[in-house]
């Protein structure tokens, strides 16, 4: 019996969640305002569309969290050079600043995840924890353009708040469908694709023009069982990874999401093994690529196919060849600048007030960064990295300017493990194929797929009853 009742909410769910978006394609316009639909951007043909894969961590960057990072997608690299990147929501409580500064010169995205990872966070909660993610992590303010709401609770005032500290980006609604949006704006509020009858808000949300919706792209054991993050580890995992990423590489090629935090992702280990296998192979597929958060938006702002990708913003990864390694002195940037296998050697400082403990490049503060504090006073001279962050090369705290330095780049020091593309690979079956197992269903149009569910929700409530 209550079986049957779950399924009957889920499809009810389901079947409200299709109603009330509508979005004008004639007045939203491209590249500041985008209407949510299934197919690619700028009438792209699925078949000739990029396929992206977007890695996002939530919480705090530690000791705990840190090597599992390293050891589930660092040292990867695509056909092109260019590493495996992630994206990575971070609190401010519990973190430590110098291994956040050193994803970031690695070439991921740090965005924002609140202070204290609080439900429903003040406007000034996530400014402060801009400003100090600024100071201590070196990140320049620039460069903070993202948000994900912790326990993925949004409502009207939270994306107000995200809109008014001018970021460019929310992903905190997870999708309910597994033939979803690709990225969109919200001129005209949340898609139907994205699941706003988790917080009860659906139809309670206004307008907030040119602010863009990455949605959390739900990964699908069943066309009705979605799991935004966190999956479950058993035998068949990878398989239904795998059925996931064909779903959409032979289909409308929506980006596929892995979204987790990383203090689950070694549990058990074979977790990770696991993980970094489906990165690899991923990788080894034809148009596929790691991005970040940020260039996923830059690839919807300016869409090509897949054979004219290269040197778009999207995968590009040239800031590294201002990166140089194997110079004369180390600098505090995150990098192993004289190639000696040691990070920042000898110049980064160690922190403990009052229950706050993390390393910083710029300065150990006199007292806790708090949200009504979150630039205390520091101790020494460093100087917080510019708000626009260096054109060329990479930020000296101690000199207070941007140097370049001679000598290897930095993706050359560290040599990734290249996975090289079978450019003549098909995936399972052709560009419109259904997913490999038959346990994931094909794309149907929206006015059919919700007349589908209102027969099925009929038709189950009548054999419940």
């Amino acid at each position: 019996m209550f079986k049957k009742l779950s399924t009957i909410l889920t499809i009810l769910s389901l079947f409200k969640a299709t109603q009330g978006y509508v979005c004008d394609s004639n007045t939203c316009k491209p590249p500041n305002c985008m209407c949510a639909s299934p197919l690619p951007p700028g009438g792209i043909d699925p078949k000739d569309a990029p396929q992206f894969v977007i890695l996002s961590y939530d919480d705090a960057v530690n000791d705990s969290t840190f090597g599992i990072l390293q050891s589930m997608y660092k040292g990867l690299a695509h056909s092109n050079g260019c590493p495996v990147v992630a994206t990575h929501f971070v609190q401010n409580i519990y973190t430590n600043y110098h291994q956040v500064q050193q994803l970031h010169a690695q070439g991921d995205e740090i965005a924002l995840h609140t202070f204290n990872h609080s439900k429903g966070a003040s406007l000034k909660e996530i400014q402060s924890g801009k400003t100090v993610l600024s100071t201590f992590a070196g990140i320049p303010e620039s460069e903070i353009k993202g948000f994900r709401a912790p326990f993925l609770y949004y409502d009207n005032n939270l994306l107000q708040n995200v809109q008014d500290l001018g970021l460019l980006y929310d992903s905190s609604a997870p999708t309910v469908r597994q033939d979803a949006s690709w990225p969109y704006t919200l001129d005209n509020g949340i898609s139907d694709d994205s699941d706003c009858n988790a917080n009860g808000i659906c139809g309670t949300l206004t307008p907030h023009n040119g602010l863009w919706e990455i949605p959390l792209y739900s990964t699908f054991y069943s066309p009705t069982d979605p799991h935004s993050m966190d999956l479950d580890y058993d035998s068949n995992l990878l398989n239904v990874l795998k059925e996931n990423f064909n779903f959409r590489y032979n289909g409308n090629r929506q980006p596929m999401a892995i979204a987790v935090h990383a203090i689950h992702c070694n549990e058990p280990e074979d977790k990770l093994k696991m993980y970094r296998e489906f990165i690899k192979w991923c990788i080894g597929q034809k148009d596929v690529y790691f991005v970040t958060y940020s260039q996923l938006i830059e690839y919807m702002k300016n869409p090509v196919k897949a054979s004219e990708l290269a040197g778009h913003p999207a995968i590009d990864c040239s800031k590294f060849n201002t990166y140089k390694v194997k110079s004369d002195a180390e600098i505090c940037d995150g990098i192993d600048n004289t190639g000696n296998g040691m990070i920042d050697d000898g110049l980064v400082e160690s922190c403990g007030i009052g229950n706050t403990y993390f390393s910083t490049c710029f300065g150990c503060p006199t007292s806790e960064p708090s949200i009504d504090n979150p630039t205390p006073q520091r101790n020494g001279n460093r100087i917080t990295i510019p708000a626009q962050g260096c054109s060329e090369g990479t930020w000296d705290p101690l000199t207070s300017s941007c140097v370049s330095t001679s000598g290897s780049t930095y993706l050359e020091s560290i040599s990734p493990e290249v996975i090289t593309t079978d450019e003549n690979k098909n995936n399972v079956g052709g560009p419109n194929s259904s997913s490999s197992s038959g346990a994931l269903s094909s794309h149907l149009p929206t006015s059919i797929f919700t007349i589908s569910l209102i027969t099925l929700f009929i038709n189950s409530l009548i054999h419940f009853m």
